[in-house]
Formats: structure tokens, sequence, C-alpha cells
């Protein structure tokens, strides 16, 4: 994973004023001193953007995600959005591209963390609905069929899928009918 920097002496001087020795005197001297605070998340998320900066590549960003929770925060996407557009006004299309590309892996990678902490059966039904084809539709199927061959599945789909439009009212229509057919099967 990317280090931090260095702490400044400036900083690094103010938390050993306050005592600061482990995790559990740092966090009581940022919860007594919010300028001691503020200096610190400052320090904190500069180097979490430097070290956002600085991936090489997608296992490295998502180590770094997995070590620092905060870089999938909408805060954080938002802090690496506007460092694009600040380049783009300068002219810095190259690090505007690199960081883009890095910010688009990231995302990738929330949404990935994000369906992994869904349940299984809500996990089999998005599997199941966002197949590209009926065939794969019932590989998913088959895949998750211990889920998907119960009413609690039927129901889902049924109950907490929302269409945008009427293409994907009809998808999601063809979807829950070859859902039921497939446990009549």
């Amino acid at each position: 994973m990317s280090q931090l920097p260095p702490l400044p002496d400036e900083l690094k001087n103010r938390l050993l004023a306050a005592g600061v020795k482990d995790d559990a005197s740092l966090y009581a001297a940022l919860d007594a001193d919010p300028d001691l605070r503020r200096a610190y998340e400052v320090w904190l998320f500069d180097g979490i953007i430097h070290a956002f900066a600085n991936t090489r590549d997608r296992e490295a960003l998502l180590e770094l995600s997995d070590h620092v929770p905060l870089i999938t925060t909408d805060d954080f996407i938002e802090t690496v959005q506007r460092a694009i557009d600040a380049a783009l006004n300068q002219g810095d299309y190259e690090n505007a591209e690199a960081l883009r590309q890095r910010l688009d892996a990231l995302k990738e990678i929330r949404a990935m963390k994000a369906y992994q902490r869904q349940a299984p059966l809500a996990q089999a039904v998005i599997a199941f609905v966002q197949a590209e084809d009926d065939e794969a539709a019932r590989r998913a199927y088959a895949a998750h069929r211990e889920q998907l061959d119960t009413d609690a599945a039927e129901k889902m789909l049924a109950e907490d899928f929302e269409a945008a439009d009427e293409k994907a009212r009809a998808h999601l229509r063809r979807r829950a009918a070859m859902l039921r057919a497939l446990r009549e099967a």
C-alpha cells in the first residue's frame, strides 16, 4: 500500500505535547482539541489523496480501499472529481486523465464492495435480472437456485426493483415470468 507522507514537524510536536503515544491517546487528544483534530484530518486527507494518486494499478487501489475505507465515500470521490476539473482547467490533461482512470476504477471497486455486502438473496436476484440474455439468466438461476427458487426471490423481483422507463419495466416483467417458469419446471 502507498504510505502516507510523514507528519509535519509542527503537527508531530503538537501531538507529542498532547501526550499521544498510541491510538487511544491519539483519539483522546483529537477529541479534546478541535484545532488539533482539524490539522490532523487535513494531513490525513492530503496523505490519502497522495496515496490514491500514486496507486499503480487496480489491485493497489483495491488494497488502499481495504486499508482506508474513507476513499470509497462520496466526499472523497467529490474531492477527486474537483481535482480532475481543476487539472483540466489548467490544461493538465495527462494528470486529469490519470486521476479519471483511478476514479473510474474506484467507483467500480465501491460498487463491487456494495454488491458483496448485500444479502445472498439480493445478490442472486440482481445477477438474474442483470444477466445479459435469457441463457445467461438461466445460468444465473442454476448457480443461485437455492436463493432464487423461493417465494422471497419472486417477491423481491416484483417489489424491490424500480424501472426508469418502459424498456426496463418490460425487462423486469420478462425476468419475473422467466423466474416463475423456472421455479415451476
